[in-house]
């Protein structure tokens, strides 16, 4: 599942203002049939918050991240994600610089994903189950 963070968003964005961009930001995403994805339950758009506000607006950087690396995925299609998103963002920011980065991902550097439980305490019994074994190998290695 991509993750597509937006950074450096001009100050005071309301909730109508990002609900702008992450529909804009979607449809772009979607509009390149290559990646197999038809809306936006199949993606991640986060708007982090930056600490600093000072030149907020001027230049805003597009992540994409998480997208698995497939070989449908060629250089040109992710060529082809990045100047589809950061052209949306520039049209509702037409006085900023917008940078797109896509990023593939590859699951065998690690990936885990949990699956929604009838149970909602499963997950935290199991870990107590394994946490004897992370101890022992925290001791090994120190």
């Amino acid at each position: 599942m991509p993750i597509i963070k937006l950074w450096c968003l001009p100050a005071g964005q309301s909730e109508d203002d990002l609900r702008k961009v992450h529909k804009a930001v979607v449809a772009a995403v979607v509009a390149v049939p290559e990646l197999g994805l038809t809306d936006e339950t199949q993606m991640t758009c986060l708007f982090p918050p930056d600490l600093m506000t000072y030149g907020l607006g001027e230049e805003i950087i597009v992540e994409i991240s998480g997208l698995f690396d497939k070989p449908e995925r060629t250089p040109e299609v992710r060529q082809q994600l990045a100047q589809g998103v950061g052209s949306a963002v520039y049209l509702l920011y037409p006085n900023a610089k917008v940078e797109c980065f896509v990023q593939t991902f590859d699951p065998a550097q690690g990936f885990w994903v949990s699956k929604p439980s009838a149970d909602p305490y499963r997950a935290y019994r199991q870990f107590e189950r394994m946490l004897p074994g992370i101890r022992r190998r925290e001791d090994d290695l120190g």
